[in-house]
């Protein structure tokens, strides 16, 4: 693959930062809500560390650990707060987090279509 046909498949370094910045803050969210939470972000920064190198790999990545991580998030954190009756400092964490990877959700599907809408021209 030619380095222009390559570099046309990154995603821009903001949103690749932005991808670890949310992961790193719902591991931490999900630290306090127990061990196996600690792990759903790794598949989002992984994909968001290897995309430079594995374009087609690394955006794969990205989007299958942002649905993982959407899923758990709004599955778990939504009905969390829900069902909470006093509102402390974990569920604010919570509405953090839910509001992080909606914003995430939506850097990483801008970037996919301009990148989808660059490779038809």
């Amino acid at each position: 693959m030619s380095s222009e046909k390559r570099r046309e498949l990154i995603i821009s370094d903001r949103t690749r930062w932005f991808a670890v910045i949310t992961g790193f803050v719902a591991a931490v969210a999900g630290a306090f809500a127990g061990g196996l939470f600690l792990v759903m972000p790794i598949p989002l920064i992984l994909g968001a560390v290897i995309q430079p190198r594995l374009p087609r790999s690394g955006r794969a990545l990205i989007c299958a650990g942002a649905l993982w991580l959407t899923f758990w998030v709004f599955d778990i954190g939504v009905f969390t707060v829900l069902e909470t009756r006093r509102f402390g400092v974990l569920d604010l964490l919570v509405v953090v987090v839910v509001l992080l990877v909606s914003l995430c959700d939506l850097a990483i599907v801008i970037e996919e279509v301009k990148i989808r809408r660059g490779s038809l021209i």
